[in-house]
């Protein structure tokens, strides 16, 4: 496998993103060096291109021995897409990072991430504050950006509350952005993390924070949009949060007021409205709502077997057939047949749990 310094360098290559170097990674899985293939052979993986290839092929590999260097010196980690502590939530992301820089420890919680406007109205703040105390009450890590206003309200409200909280920044983890933050991106570091996918020096750019944006989403089970404009940057979280199958919540606002206009519309197009911290716990399962009669349809002897292996945790389709020592394709088309029947939810990464 290419050491980490190759992959930083290669993720550093115009056009070479994280799908096309997974793909390559799939192809020459023993590869420890990437100059070491040719052109004729970088064509032949999926999505590259002779150009792409070409561009490979002079590849700087100082760009990945510099940033390895400037992480290890800041006290800091590079994990890899295959690391075994890379966060597992992340990975099942389509365009998941093929690498993050580290500052500080990713604790394995549950996590909601919070965002928002950078100019909250002091019902914004109030609600922020509510709502960020009673999720880190419930034991819920909480992730958002460390910009101005409602990130910086939940992060600080987080660790004064002595919860866990991870800032996912869109330039390099050296860089305090905003500069008014450095105390509290300090604070950060020392119980959780401050996490980025860009190499350490590199600056804020407006490009980065969309990329920014679907690993805030990435590392939670659900966003909730606490007061956001039209074309508020939150949306944008939100809208990677649907594409991976994260829940979404919008606090509603005063209706004439243009800073809660983008929740109203996240509302109307299904997002799950919050009155309290319950409607989140409940909708993500962290919390019990009140005990129900199940009244199961009838299933086949198989299907039975199936649905009593499934409970309320994430179980990956490997483990059920092993467990029932059946056959992929038999149990994925019995799958099938109990998610028709509202029986069992499909997760991202074949994972399945009851409904």
């Amino acid at each position: 496998m290419l050491p980490n310094d190759q992959i930083i360098s290669l993720a550093a290559v115009e056009g070479v993103g994280p799908g096309r170097i997974r793909s390559i990674m799939r192809a020459f899985p023993d590869l420890a060096d990437i100059r070491k293939l040719k052109v004729s052979d970088l064509v032949q993986v999926d999505g590259v291109s002779h150009d792409i290839a070409g561009k490979i092929r002079q590849i700087d590999l100082k760009t990945g021995h510099d940033a390895i260097d400037n992480i290890h010196r800041y006290g800091g980690t590079y994990l890899t897409y295959w690391d075994d502590t890379y966060p597992e939530p992340l990975r099942s992301i389509y365009d998941a990072p093929i690498g993050i820089f580290v500052l500080g420890t990713i604790p394995e919680l549950h996590y909601v991430a919070i965002v928002g406007t950078r100019k909250p109205t002091s019902y914004g703040k109030k609600t922020t504050k509510d709502l960020t105390i009673s999720l880190v009450l419930a034991g819920v890590g909480i992730v958002s950006g460390l910009a101005r206003g409602i990130d910086t309200i939940t992060h600080q409200t987080t660790l004064d509350q002595g919860g866990i909280t991870i800032a996912v920044l869109g330039n390099g983890v050296d860089i305090c952005y905003p500069p008014e933050n450095h105390k509290l991106r300090e604070r950060i570091i020392e119980t959780g993390a401050i996490i980025s996918e860009f190499p350490p020096g590199t600056p804020p750019d407006a490009r980065h924070f969309p990329r920014r944006n679907r690993i805030i989403s990435g590392l939670s089970q659900g966003i909730m949009v606490i007061e956001a404009g039209k074309k508020s940057g939150a949306l944008i979280s939100a809208l990677y949060a649907l594409d991976q199958n994260r829940e979404v919540f919008a606090v509603p606002g005063r209706i004439d007021n243009p800073v809660s206009s983008g929740c109203h519309r996240l509302i109307q197009q299904g997002a799950k409205l919050v009155t309290s911290v319950d409607d989140i716990l409940q909708e993500l399962k962290l919390i019990k709502g009140p005990e129900q009669v199940t009244l199961l349809p009838e299933l086949s002897i198989d299907e039975r077997r199936i649905y009593d292996v499934l409970n309320s945790d994430e179980i990956h389709i490997d483990e059920i057939c092993a467990k029932l020592r059946m056959d992929t394709p038999e149990v994925l088309s019995l799958l099938l047949m109990l998610e028709l029947k509202n029986l069992v939810v499909q997760q991202p990464g074949k994972y399945f749990i009851r409904a």
